[in-house]
This record gives structure tokens, sequence and C-alpha cells, in this order.
């Protein structure tokens, strides 16, 4: 499938520094639901995880996931972006980690998340759904 753009009328819920739902589909079919942080990078959107998480296991496996936004000011406005991802290794400086932390006024290594093993997931939307 193409990437599809996300609409301007929902653009405000993926340039802002909010929280998402990230939903992969785990190995027994079943889906994960993990609350991520995200930077939009044009249409796509990118976390970054560590190798040794369930939703990282479950990407490697099945590259297919969505990602669920509610407006926190009108929680009957929402977007659903379904995609293919892609995971790279971050750099060794660990850039893409400092961006999004800085994305959220934020420094990873004071908030004491883990520093190795870092990847980058990007998500290409194929289906954009809105509401509100």
């Amino acid at each position: 499938m193409s990437a599809v753009e996300i609409p301007a009328s929902h653009r405000d819920l993926v340039d802002a520094a909010g929280v998402a739902s990230l939903s992969t589909i785990g190995a027994n079919g079943y889906p994960q639901v993990t609350a991520i942080w995200y930077l939009a990078e044009g249409d796509t959107l990118a976390t970054s995880l560590t190798l040794g998480r369930q939703k990282t296991k479950n990407l490697l496996r099945d590259p297919h996931a969505t990602l669920f936004f509610i407006d926190p000011t009108n929680p009957f406005r929402t977007l659903e972006i379904r995609g293919d991802v892609t995971i790279t290794h971050d750099d060794a400086d660990l850039s893409f980690l400092h961006k999004i932390f800085g994305h959220y006024g934020a420094n990873p290594e004071a908030a004491g998340v883990p520093l190795a093993d870092r990847v980058v997931a990007r998500l290409t939307p194929v289906r954009v759904i809105t509401n509100g």
C-alpha cells in the first residue's frame, strides 16, 4: 500500500507533544497496546523503543501497527493511523532519543529511561481515520 497523508483537520494532534496509544500484534494474535511519546516527521510518525520491550518484539515479527490519538480537549475528536513500521538502530549518540525527548522538553538521562539497545520505529500511514 502507498502512504497516505494526515489530514489538516487533525494535524494538530500529531504535531503536539502528546501521548498516543501504539497497538501492535502479539505472537498470540491479540493486540498489545502501549502509551508512547511520538514525533511527527512529515506524515511519518516515529518513536524511540528498546529492543527488549514486547512492542518492539511484536513489530520486528509483524511490522504493522496503529497509533490512536484522542484530543485532550475533546474526547470525541480522534485520529487513528494504521501503518507499516520500519525499525532502525538509533545512532551511538542516541540522537533520535534526544530529539524526541527535546520535543517534550525533557532529558532522557534525567528521566532514567534505558539507554542501551535503542531503536527508532517509524510508522508510515496506509490508512487514516478521523472522527470529530
